[in-house]
């Protein structure tokens, strides 16, 4: 899939980055954008702050309007990607978590623990 992966840091990446300017070129051209882009890169978009060890893992919800981090914490943590705030935190793991996923519907988060 990195094709899809590239394809999308294009469509994300504001006008005056590099990558935009060296590679809007390979886009696809039945790919087209639906909202503006940002002009630059912004120096801080969003901290989402709580996890007390390191992250291993992120997913956004299908709807885009959440985002599940996996930590070494023992913790899944959901946010809102719109403002960064915490929505839950999921508790239980008794190792780190190794990652974590989205069901198709966003119904349920699926974990795998690193023991």
């Amino acid at each position: 899939a990195p094709l899809q992966i590239y394809t999308l840091a294009l469509i994300f990446a504001p006008e005056a980055s590099i990558v935009r300017k060296g590679f809007a070129h390979e886009m696809p051209e039945w790919i087209k954008p639906l909202s503006k882009r940002e002009e630059d890169w912004d120096a801080c978009r969003s901290v989402l702050e709580g996890h007390t060890e390191w992250v291993n893992a992120v997913a956004f919800s299908p709807d885009g309007q959440l985002v599940a981090s996996a930590s070494g914490d023992k913790t899944v943590r959901v946010w809102e990607a719109a403002t960064g705030s915490c929505r839950s935190v999921l508790e239980g793991h008794t190792e780190w978590v190794n990652a974590v996923a989205f069901s198709p519907d966003g119904q349920y988060i699926q974990t795998d623990r690193g023991d």
